[in-house]
């Protein structure tokens, strides 16, 4: 009779690493894109030809100038910028302040028609609309006439991953991959932004709380105790909201024209339902569409942070501040070339230039994301642009042949071309197994209300946002833009650049 042993022992659990992400490159010589290859190309052949017919002494004139101007276009720093790109931004910046058009005026002393505080920059000419989906919610769309784009705004309200196991942290991961990934087989789905945004909590809601709920023969001990807490939670408990807009064009392939908004309120409407569903399966908790009150006082209190505690104090007394669309924006505002100075806030936004280097674990972004003490308020707004699953194949095909030829173009290739070149094969891979493809980017607002902080407060979230493995920089000469572009309002800024988008692909 032979023994049997029952192996009783659970598997071990290996905690997945995240990655992967790359930042595209067309196919050049070494680090160059390809339109600083063909510029490299065609100032030797101008080299040889000067040689040839005008001597050496004119040669090596040309050598140098030739030099120093390929020097001031392909040579960049950490962040991926040339002294060219730098030089333009700087050149833009002065002739903005020159003009004044970094300085706005609205409201009764403003160029306004009907002293309104009408939006500033980009998001002057947006409009808000407000509608129903099919569960009978209201839902704000803000529509872009510039873009014909319209975005719906959705709010999260997760209790957050502290005592959730890590499988379930994993699931809600690959949700939320998932999610996305529905993005780009939506042919209108343009673009789509997660906007996190801590800010302190007044206390208002809880002291009505508290005094509401007191019966007049609570112990003395009880009352004393709760008095602590109404005078002593507002000082440490910020408050954090999440939001998330998708947006969508108004054009569709093969239409004559694009939608009406009325048409698009109607879609979105009909589709909101399925979003905010399946948002809950990704660890947002209740996910419900935001309405156009709701929209105007969060975008009102970005830009005059002292009006956040009126609204609060507002509601904790039941009644709905009055705003409109055209009265959230700013009364005054000097976009500076570092800080942006608004009503009374003064912010300060930097964007991602390299995101995290290698495989990261679920939880590397909690630094940046928590709560800061020297902030008043701010916003880490993650934006994503899916490509449509008809390209996406075609994108990675482009993707590996361009690594490939990168690696293949010097006789010793470097380990970043190697890399580069297995992260364009991984992604090609799963692509083909109807993974989807995403361009993202990451904007940091920080909003003090006293100047003086502003050097303390620039650290502290350089530091933070270095904790969690991202390489940032100022937004340098477009500080307002960055501040539209944090908002849950949707922008797409490639859509705004005049440069076109062959000539910044190719570089």
């Amino acid at each position: 009779m032979s023994d049997h042993t029952i192996d009783d022992r659970q598997p071990t659990y290996t905690e997945p690493t995240y990655g992967n992400w790359r930042r595209p490159r067309t196919a050049g010589i070494g680090k160059l894109g390809a339109l600083e290859t063909w510029a490299m190309i065609t100032a030797l052949l101008v080299l040889l030809f000067v040689f040839r017919l005008a001597g050496p002494v004119w040669g090596f004139i040309t050598f140098l100038v030739m030099g120093i101007g390929l020097g001031v276009f392909t040579v960049r720093d950490r962040h991926g910028q040339s002294r060219i790109s730098r030089m333009v931004a700087k050149r833009a910046h002065r002739k903005a302040v020159g003009r004044r058009t970094n300085l706005y005026r609205s409201g009764p002393v403003g160029l306004i028609p009907g002293g309104t505080a009408q939006l500033p920059g980009l998001l002057a000419k947006s409009q808000l609309h407000q509608f129903t989906d099919s569960f009978d919610r209201a839902f704000a769309l803000v529509f872009m006439p510039d873009t014909n784009h319209a975005t719906v705004v959705i709010e999260c309200e997760s209790t957050g991953l502290a005592l959730e196991d890590p499988q379930t942290i994993d699931a809600y991961v690959a949700n939320w991959g998932g999610w996305l990934s529905d993005l780009g087989k939506q042919s209108d789905v343009v673009a789509a932004s997660v906007t996190v945004e801590t800010a302190p909590d007044f206390g208002v809601r809880l002291r009505q709380a508290v005094d509401t709920r007191r019966h007049p023969d609570a112990p003395e001990a009880t009352v004393q105790m709760m008095e602590e807490v109404k005078a002593t939670f507002p000082q440490s408990a910020p408050v954090t909201r999440a939001f998330l807009a998708v947006t969508v064009t108004a054009w569709r392939p093969g239409a004559p024209r694009p939608r009406k908004v009325e048409d698009l309120g109607i879609d979105l409407g009909a589709r909101l339902g399925k979003l905010t569903e399946h948002l809950e399966q990704c660890g947002a908790g209740d996910a419900h569409p935001v309405t156009a009150q709701t929209l105007c006082e969060v975008v009102r209190a970005a830009y005059d942070p002292a009006v956040a505690r009126h609204i609060a104090a507002a509601h904790a007394e039941e009644v709905t501040p009055s705003l409109s669309w055209n009265d959230v924006g700013p009364i005054a505002h000097n976009a500076g070339w570092e800080w942006y100075r608004h009503d009374s806030g003064f912010s300060k936004s930097w964007v991602m230039s390299v995101a995290p280097r290698g495989e990261v674990f679920s939880n590397v972004l909690e630094a940046i994301l928590s709560p800061t003490g020297d902030v008043d308020r701010k916003r880490v707004t993650f934006l994503f642009r899916p490509v449509s699953a008809a390209r996406a194949m075609d994108v990675a095909e482009k993707d590996v042949n361009a690594a490939k030829n990168r690696a293949a173009s010097t006789g010793t290739p470097n380990f970043r071309a190697i890399d580069d070149y297995a992260k364009t094969v991984q992604t090609a891979r799963e692509v083909a197994k109807d993974a989807g493809m995403l361009n993202f980017g990451v904007v940091i607002t920080a909003t003090i209300r006293n100047a003086e902080d502003a050097l303390a407060v620039s650290y502290g979230v350089e530091d933070l946002a270095a904790e969690s493995q991202l390489t940032v920089r100022p937004a340098y000469g477009a500080q307002d833009t960055a501040f539209a572009a944090s908002l849950p309002l949707g922008l797409v800024l490639p859509d705004y650049v005049m440069v076109p988008s062959k000539i910044r692909e190719a570089v």
